[in-house]
């Protein structure tokens, strides 16, 4: 029971720092699909709450630290991403492809309400990791099996 808990905490933790992290190590720790997406998604969700609710200070620290120069050029790119596929664009499909963290910063940046963005963000989370956890699953099953 313990050691359960601990596989659980330790994929919970993982995938906090993002979901392409926290997957691998579910499944590495022999955990089922369903449990492996939970405790990632779970993780993934806490960070970036964490993140999303330091607010304007934490933006202001963002833009000192990357500078504006940095960030205007990275801005014009995501813009134009931006008008092409909208928040949820953004929040659902950058989430997969970058992780939820970048995906957040770069939100964080560009959009003035990031109410809505949040929503996309966090649904997108859930969705990239269930779809990642069950689509890997059965490629490291047949993996083993050669192996």
């Amino acid at each position: 029971m313990i050691e359960e808990l601990g596989k659980l905490l330790t994929t919970y933790l993982a995938g906090a720092i993002g979901i392409w992290k926290g997957i691998p190590v579910g499944i590495a720790l022999g955990l089922k699909p369903f449990y492996i997406a939970t405790f990632t998604s779970l993780g993934a969700i806490s960070s970036t709450l964490a993140v999303y609710f330091s607010g304007e200070p934490f933006r202001k620290w963002l833009l000192g630290k990357y500078g504006d120069k940095n960030i205007a050029r990275k801005q014009k790119k995501f813009s134009t991403w931006l008008e092409k596929y909208g928040v949820a664009g953004l929040g659902l499909l950058a989430t997969g492809l970058l992780g939820p963290f970048i995906a957040l910063l770069i939100g964080m940046l560009l959009l003035n309400d990031t109410r809505k963005f949040i929503g996309f963000l966090l649904t997108g989370i859930v969705i990239w990791s269930f779809g990642i956890t069950y689509l890997s699953e059965p490629i490291v099953n047949l993996l083993k099996a050669l192996f």
